[in-house]
């Protein structure tokens, strides 16, 4: 798929956001990383071109272009953020959190919905399943602990 240097900008950040979620870079999703680059057709200068101009003021940029995306686009992001959550072989609940907060505000979930079935037949897969009673109302309260600490300022 072809993404504009505006597009893939949005999707590092989210995508690295994603690996930082849990406090720990895992070295599988390093390798999955670099697989993106691959599958953005980043060479080395462009990606250094990518993250330069990503800073903290940069992610909600981030998430207005992915809403802007196809249905098809926006279902190929969701699917790099499965693989990112899911590279490392632990499922946290910051990462879940963050994983429903990106789908919602971009629509990523609706994208993806409208193309069940007719994209590589992985858009069904929910991580939020393999979660059981207690396990929900913790993803609850980190996601609200997501949610909330965005309104506040940094002294």
């Amino acid at each position: 798929m072809d993404f504009t240097f505006n597009e893939k900008q949005a999707v590092v950040s989210v995508v690295m956001a994603m690996a930082q979620a849990d406090g720990v870079i895992d070295r599988n999703e390093l390798a999955y990383f670099e697989q993106l680059e691959d599958y953005l057709q980043l060479s080395v200068a462009q990606l250094h071109d990518v993250i330069a101009t990503i800073d903290d003021d940069y992610s909600l940029l981030g998430l207005v272009t992915i809403s802007k995306m196809t249905a098809a686009k926006k279902a190929d992001v969701k699917q790099m953020l499965l693989h990112m959550m899911t590279s490392d072989s632990d499922l946290h609940p910051k990462e879940l959190a963050l994983f429903n907060f990106i789908g919602r505000v971009t629509g990523l979930d609706a994208a993806a919905d409208s193309l069940k079935g007719g994209h590589n037949g992985k858009l069904d897969y929910d991580p939020a399943r393999v979660l059981e009673g207690d396990k929900r109302k913790a993803l609850g309260t980190a996601e609200k602990k997501l949610l909330s600490s965005g309104g506040k300022k940094k002294d």
